[in-house]
């Protein structure tokens, strides 16, 4: 497409304006909030200092069986003209990296994402990057990932209290004059909308099938197929409630560095997760991966022996010490010789309902490898798998009911200088068909005690259950 020419505004606001304030007046098909800046307690939690928000793209992308579908929905200069619904030749992971970087861009942009791709990766697309053939019973039917193409962005500095609004093909003073129209649209009611109600949750399986799962997750353990794998089981309920008001009663249950609200005509993905999948600044990469959960104390002196609890805790420091290796392999596909390194390791974190150990995988990018490839050698995060990841992800087919769709996928975006963020979508839940669905699960090794387990599912899920309440 060539070079595209970026106009962008800021203007500080009070404390009064947040995103969850401005997106209530923008959201409708396509539309996203990535909301960071809502942190957990600890060194790790800091996530990012930017939220961004993205609504009326100017076309949309989505992969079915494997084949990419453009769907153009207003004309705009950064798409050529074209029919207004089109297949793009090829593999759609090959077709979309082809699409991301046909863009280019010339001036230096003022905050990480300034316009590009936003969307998610389902979990089951990200069987294909290591060679899983799934055949577990698909009920969702939703596309294997989708991204729109946001051409105007607004991004929250929470860092300096202050609204950007970044338009590609803009004038600087179309751009003053749509943030200047936003903020005087922030002091207007939002439109209301019906709350709806959530009926009784229900998993897919009891106490006692989830037993019989680890049994036989066990046996794969003994037998060596695997060293770790995450198992979960499916939360659903009938409901006709807005997904967007679960947002924000989620985000105020668990606040979490990389939640993510995505509204699509057909579904919409609620997130507040806590972990971070890849983050690319120029060639710098990382990931955040955890493992070892704790719940919370009803104090802080309780709240502290549980962390000492967990720091102590031979099993979970062996979980994260494969994930972290894992990842360092992954990492060195794609990153520069001896550049991978462990920044940070087992720091605690402390959540609304549970407590976790979180490391921090840093590496270089190589000169001949662009961020698909790093999505690719990432992809699904080895925290919701387990290692080793292929073999682990075959168990996983065999012993989980249904695709897990969006849950342990990953949303996020991709800007237009090679920059990206995307997370894991854990603690999420997926609004399609009058249903809502969630996942809870955890790793398994072979010194794993079924009850255990089965009660950290729990304590992992009673945030997303409070929400729906």
């Amino acid at each position: 497409m060539g070079f595209l020419k970026l106009a962008s505004r800021a203007e500080p606001v009070g404390l009064e304006v947040t995103p969850e304030l401005i997106f209530a007046r923008l959201r409708g098909e396509y539309s996203f909030l990535l909301r960071t800046g809502q942190t957990g307690e600890g060194a790790m939690g800091q996530g990012d200092r930017y939220s961004f928000l993205g609504y009326n793209p100017a076309f949309v992308v989505w992969s079915q069986e494997q084949v990419l579908h453009l769907e153009r929905l207003r004309q705009t200069s950064c798409l050529a003209k074209g029919p207004r619904n089109e297949m793009l030749q090829g593999d759609s992971f090959e077709a979309l990296r082809k699409l991301v970087l046909d863009y280019g861009f010339t001036s230096k942009a003022p905050v990480p994402f300034f316009g590009g791709f936003a969307g998610l990766f389902t979990y089951d697309y990200g069987c294909n990057f290591v060679g899983v053939k799934q055949t577990v019973f698909d009920d969702y039917k939703l596309p294997e990932f989708v991204f729109a193409f946001y051409d105007k962005v607004i991004c929250f500095d929470h860092q300096e209290q202050k609204v950007w609004y970044l338009a590609l093909g803009d004038t600087a003073m179309e751009a003053e004059r749509v943030l200047d129209q936003i903020l005087l649209d922030v002091q207007k009611p939002a439109a209301l909308r019906g709350v709806g109600s959530v009926g009784e949750l229900s998993s897919n399986l009891s106490k006692e099938q989830y037993a019989m799962k680890i049994d036989q997750l066990k046996k794969y353990l003994q037998q060596g197929d695997t060293y770790q794998a995450n198992f979960s089981q499916r939360f659903s309920a009938d409901s006709d409630a807005d997904s967007w008001k679960i947002f924000l009663k989620l985000s105020k249950i668990t606040p979490a560095p990389f939640a993510s609200y995505f509204e699509f005509p057909d579904f919409s993905v609620v997130s507040c997760s806590p972990e971070l999948l890849v983050r690319k600044r120029g060639k710098v990469v990382e990931t955040w991966p955890i493992k070892g959960t704790m719940p919370r104390g009803k104090n802080s002196g309780e709240d502290e022996r549980l962390a000492a609890r967990l720091l102590n805790s031979d099993k979970n420091e062996a979980e994260l010490n494969m994930i972290v290796d894992l990842e360092r392999n992954d990492l060195g596909k794609v990153c520069e010789m001896g550049s991978v390194k462990v920044a940070a390791h087992r720091e605690i974190q402390k959540y609304s309902h549970v407590i976790h150990t979180v490391s921090k995988v840093t590496g270089m990018l190589r000169s001949d490898s662009d961020i698909f490839d790093l999505i690719q050698a990432l992809f699904p995060g080895g925290s919701i798998t387990g290692a080793p990841k292929k073999r682990t992800m075959e168990i996983i087919d065999q012993l989980e009911d249904f695709k897990r769709g969006v849950y342990t996928g990953s949303a996020g975006y991709m800007s237009l200088n090679g920059d990206m963020d995307f997370n894991i979508l854990i603690r999420t839940l997926l609004f399609k068909d009058r249903k809502v669905y969630f996942n809870s699960g955890g790793g398994i090794v072979i010194g794993s005690n079924a009850e255990e387990e089965y009660l950290e599912s729990l304590q992992k899920a009673e945030s997303l259950r409070l929400a729906l309440q």
